[in-house]
């Protein structure tokens, strides 16, 4: 069924959009989201507690959704045409799939489409508040996290690649990605690399003393901070430092720390290891 912008609001149900297949947008400054008491707006967050893993995933997954299904991209090309703004070829076409006038007055604003408002807040403003959450102070290798801390970033990563490269960007950003803080980039990157240790600790043969462990483990940690060789270099990070960041068995640090530096043909710990990469 196709999709509608409603000047009244039929339900205050907050259904999902539902996934369609919407040509992207051509970049356009932010529209500035209007705060008028006559204006509903929806705030995607609010429904959500971030401070819990359940809440922080669900959150998470749905702000991808909307940006999947292209909620935000539908109300951009929205707003742009209430404010009188040029539109693309590509809004025009996401707003021919939309409206439909044939009864209602142009000169209203929408205030719904499928029954779900406006955002409240630019998309890239949602996503800085809820990607943080990501980080974990200290990545412990007996714990057993959420999937959220493990996949959540790299998903993020692509539905931003995939989804986002045609929506509005706040000044002095070029890509959708780069919304995201360059600090708080580069810490996940760091931290997806310190998945590949994870699970040492939990049981009594997950440990760098298996000969079945060991080597896989050593050989795809190195690999992915090379992969990530520009996040190592952002914090200057050393084999010393790069540790400190992760807890894992004594025994394990002993054997990981020896091994890098054989592997990398470092000398010591102190030496940064982008050098090396």
């Amino acid at each position: 069924m196709a999709n509608r912008l409603k000047k009244k609001p039929k339900s205050k149900k907050k259904t999902k959009t539902p996934k369609n297949d919407i040509k992207k947008i051509a970049e356009t400054v932010p529209p500035p989201i209007p705060y008028s008491q006559d204006i509903p707006v929806y705030d995607v967050l609010e429904d959500y507690d971030i401070n819990t893993d359940s809440g922080l995933s669900e959150c998470l997954y749905d702000l991808m959704h909307c940006l999947e299904g292209g909620y935000y991209l539908r109300w951009e090309a929205v707003v742009r045409h209430e404010q009188g703004l040029p539109l693309s070829k590509l809004q025009e076409e996401a707003l021919d799939e939309l409206i439909n006038f044939t009864d209602e007055d142009e000169d209203e604003p929408i205030l719904y489409i499928d029954e779900i408002p406006r955002p409240n807040e630019p998309w890239y403003e949602s996503i800085r508040k809820v990607v943080p959450k990501l980080i974990l102070d200290l990545f412990e290798t007996h714990e057993i996290y959420d999937a959220i801390y493990d996949e959540g970033w790299s998903e993020l990563v692509e539905c931003l690649d995939e989804y986002a490269q045609d929506l509005s960007l706040p000044d002095g950003v070029t890509s959708p990605i780069d919304v995201i803080p360059e600090n708080i980039r580069h810490r996940l990157w760091l931290q997806s690399c310190f998945s590949v240790l994870g699970g040492l600790g939990q049981e009594e043969e997950l440990t760098l003393e298996n000969k079945d462990q060991k080597p896989w483990r050593i050989k795809e940690f190195v690999n992915t901070l090379k992969e990530n060789k520009d996040s190592v270099a952002y914090f200057e990070l050393s084999t010393e430092s790069l540790i400190k960041m992760v807890k894992l068995p004594l025994k394990d640090e002993k054997i990981l720390v020896e091994s890098m530096l054989k592997k990398l043909k470092m000398k010591s710990i102190s030496e940064k290891l982008y050098d090396y990469l």
